[in-house]
This record gives C-alpha cells, sequence and structure tokens, in this order.
C-alpha cells in the first residue's frame, strides 16, 4: 500500500520594522547645502549625556574625588578631571579633502589604502570649545577612531596635553526583551547571506543554485526540508551583484553619453530569478553594498524594484535601507552590508574585525568614521546611526571570514554579533537561531575536499 508523501509546510513569524528607528534612515529630500558640522554636534548632544552618566557612575567613588570639567579649554593644570567629548584621529595616511584641493589637479590621487594608520597618529578629544590631546598608557592601548563619543579621567600636564588614567563610553543601549527565550515553542531561524557577487570572478551559477534550493526546500529527504521548514526570514546584506569589466570602444558612437554595447544586463537577470525563486518560499530582506547600483552614500536607501521585474511581484520580497533595523517575532536585528567596520579597520592596526564590530556596540554608534572618511549624507537633525536600543542580532555583511561572538551588557542584555562573509569566495552562510541566539554556518561550496 502507498502512503501519501509527508508535507512540510513553512514555518511563519511577526515581522516588522523598528518604526522610527528605521525611518531615520530613509533619506526623503536631498539637500547637501548643509555643513557636515550639524551631523558631528547633534551626535554630540545627543551621546553626551549618556557617556557622562556612565562616567559619574563609574568614577564617583573616587578619592580624591574627580571633577567633571564640562568644557576642555576649561581644563585646570595637575588638577584630577574627566572630560567628554568627541575622538578625532591625527593621521597623516587618512584622505584629507583639503589637502587634495591644494594639489596640482594633474596629479594622480593615491590609491586607496588598506591601512591609515602610522608610527606618529595621535588622539585628540574635541567639543564646542576646543581640543586636547590625549596621552597616557590607556590611550596607547586601546582602539579608537574618529567619531565616537567618550569620556576620559586624567589631568593636564605640564605640556598641555590631557593625561588619561582611565576611559568610558555609552555603553550598550536598552534592549527590549527577549520574550522566546521564555518559550517552549520550537527552533525558527533567520538565514544570513552577503556578498552573491554575481557576475563577478568568483561567481559560481552552481553554488547559487544549491543555495537556492537549500532556501526553498526542494534539496534532500524530509528530514532536511523540515530543517529548512524552520527559516522564517533571509537577510541579503548586500553586494549581490557584481557588474563585469567590458573595455569600451572609443570609436564608437556613444548615444546619451554611453555605450548599449558596453551595458550588461545578466548578472540583474540571474538575480532576478534567484530572488523570484527564494520569495516564492519565503519573506527576503534585501539590503545594497557598495557593487550594487543604490545611493554611494550611507545609509544606502533600498534597491528599486523596477531593477527586479519577476521579484517585485512578491509580498514576500523587501527592498530595504542599509544599515537596517527589523524585527522577528520581537527578536531585534540591525545589520549593514560591511562598510562601516571595513572604514574602522582602516584606522586601527587590529585585524580583528569581530572586535570591531563589538566595540560599535560599546561606542553605542555603528558608524562613526562617517562623515570623515565614510561617505554618508549631510544630516542636519540627527544622527540615525546611533544606537538608541542594543539589537538582539546584530550582523556585518562581506567581511574577511566567519566569525561570531555573544555581548552582554551590564544590565543583562545580550547581542549575537555576526561577521557574514562573501557567499561568491567562501560559499557559505549563516543561521542564527530566534530563541537561543546560537548560530551556525552551513556550505554550499563546490570545491573539492583535498
Amino acid at each position: 500500500m502507498e502512503t501519501d508523501p509527508a508535507t512540510v509546510n513553512r514555518r511563519t513569524a511577526t515581522t516588522e520594522d523598528l518604526g522610527a528607528l528605521q525611518e531615520n534612515f530613509v533619506v526623503k529630500a536631498r539637500d547637501y547645502k548643509q555643513q557636515y558640522a550639524h551631523l558631528y554636534f547633534m551626535r554630540l548632544m545627543l551621546m553626551r549625556p549618556l557617556v557622562l552618566s556612565q562616567a559619574m557612575h563609574k568614577w564617583a567613588s573616587l578619592d580624591p574625588k574627580a571633577k567633571h570639567v564640562e568644557k576642555i579649554l576649561d581644563v585646570q593644570q595637575g588638577e584630577i578631571s574627566y572630560l567628554v567629548g568627541t575622538i578625532y584621529m591625527e593621521m597623516k595616511l587618512k584622505p584629507n579633502i583639503l589637502d587634495d584641493i591644494t594639489k596640482d589637479h594633474w596629479i594622480a590621487a593615491q590609491p586607496d589604502r588598506p591601512k591609515y594608520t602610522d608610527d606618529t597618529d595621535s588622539v585628540y578629544l574635541e567639543d564646542e570649545s576646543g581640543r586636547v590631546k590625549l596621552t597616557g598608557v590607556k590611550i596607547t592601548n586601546n582602539l579608537f577612531v574618529t567619531g565616537v563619543v567618550m569620556g576620559v579621567l586624567g589631568s593636564e600636564d605640564t605640556n598641555g596635553d590631557f593625561k588619561v588614567v582611565d576611559i568610558c563610553y555609552a555603553g550598550q543601549g536598552p534592549q527590549q526583551q527577549h520574550t522566546l527565550m521564555e518559550t517552549d515553542e520550537s527552533d525558527k531561524y533567520i538565514a544570513l547571506v552577503s556578498g552573491l557577487g554575481i557576475g563577478g570572478n568568483d561567481f559560481k551559477p552552481l553554488e547559487l543554485d544549491l543555495l537556492s534550493e537549500y532556501l526553498t526546500g526542494e534539496i534532500g529527504g524530509v528530514k532536511e526540508q523540515t530543517s529548512c521548514a524552520n527559516i522564517v526570514r533571509v537577510m541579503i546584506a548586500g553586494n549581490s551583484i557584481v557588474t563585469p569589466q567590458v573595455v569600451e570602444d572609443d570609436t564608437k558612437t556613444k548615444k546619451y553619453g554611453y555605450d548599449r554595447s558596453t551595458f550588461v544586463t545578466a548578472p540583474t537577470m540571474i538575480f532576478d530569478n534567484f530572488l523570484q525563486e527564494v520569495c516564492s518560499s519565503v519573506d527576503v530582506d534585501l539590503m545594497a553594498g557598495d557593487n550594487d547600483p543604490s545611493s554611494a552614500t550611507m545609509p544606502q536607501q533600498p534597491i528599486h524594484p523596477a531593477l527586479l521585474p519577476s521579484t517585485r511581484q512578491y509580498s514576500t520580497f523587501h527592498s530595504v535601507t542599509n544599515p537596517y533595523w527589523g524585527s522577528v517575532d520581537n527578536v531585534t536585528l540591525l545589520g549593514g552590508s560591511g562598510q562601516t567596520i571595513d572604514d574602522i579597520y582602516k584606522y586601527v592596526n587590529s585585524e580583528n574585525r569581530l572586535e570591531m564590530a563589538a566595540k560599535t556596540i560599546e561606542w553605542r554608534h555603528m558608524a562613526p568614521t562617517a562623515p570623515d572618511t565614510l561617505w554618508c549624507y549631510p544630516f542636519k537633525d540627527r544622527d540615525p546611526f546611533i544606537m538608541t536600543q542594543a539589537p538582539h542580532i546584530y550582523f556585518i555583511g562581506n567581511q574577511d571570514k566567519f566569525a561570531t561572538k555573544l555581548v552582554t551588557g551590564a544590565d543583562g542584555q545580550r547581542t549575537r554579533v555576526v561577521m557574514l562573509p562573501s557567499f561568491a569566495s567562501t560559499a557559505t552562510i549563516a543561521l542564527v537561531n530566534l530563541r537561543t541566539l546560537e548560530c551556525h554556518t552551513v556550505s554550499f561550496s563546490t570545491k573539492p575536499k583535498n
């Protein structure tokens, strides 16, 4: 007697963006008349009370008692005090637009450096009144980047520098209650993918097909399909498309400023077909990256659905900003396509990108180097990159390798930090358990094992 084949249904989850937090990333009307100083000013005004509260709590029991000095230029020499201001890194290898303007315009621009670090680098703290150089062991042995709002404890020496004995940040923000930890429901997962690189040199169509079949539950037996059915959402963190390099023929006549024969649509069509298949089975959030057709400045706006004619017909397709705040079954998510950590990486000698991502949580700011060396929109009335709350899952796309860490806060906050590698290079995705916040990888590599 034949039995009916088993029916496996996709698990469901409630999803939403986080209202005002997500709206902060949306640039509705672009106006570049204002100065970037407004962004720095708003950042300091919004974060100074947070850092000052932590500093007072940390240093209140000192004997002799340390004095809080509101303005940096009011510091008295030899007096133990603490200040709150914005870090500025003086780095001679860091790009400087004023230097570029003063150079002869016939000189070719210097290539992009992997690091800005040098033995002569200096750390300064500044506020509305002025700037002071920071010295001491705490300064030489810590990770600093321009744009972080920080508190420092110490005293001014005879050289006019501020010798630091301790430092303080805003710390991990408040966090919504993780209600799934209190339930007995079976596990649900979100799939995190980045760097599909369709059209690039590392792109392997077979691996992309395997990923599509896995996410839609068309691979393996009932056991594997049941496991895939527990994936309730897919997050694609940028760099999905790579436009092939085509050598243009200058002898051809160009219409409307470009040669139509050099415009390659194949990567976009392949990506559209891939998304169509996945969206037929599960909700997908698509973020833009460096290589994708979106705005060049942070926060990147959603990729226009018109580029994906087959996919845009599905209600399960969501084109979102980069960075992006979201929520799945009341588990908050914050993710980016990697530009923020890539820029921080250039400021420090460390190679540990996971540590840098964890630091942004402690700083309570995901993109401190914007707008100094990371292009961003000149916001006038807000700084959207401030982490006003701590996410449960914080992922960074297009990194050199997979890494993960559970970061805990002073008030019991728990944040799963995930560094996502490029899928085109590693054929690897990450799955995060919404109930336990545990994370593991799944590989679709077609390379033969040695």
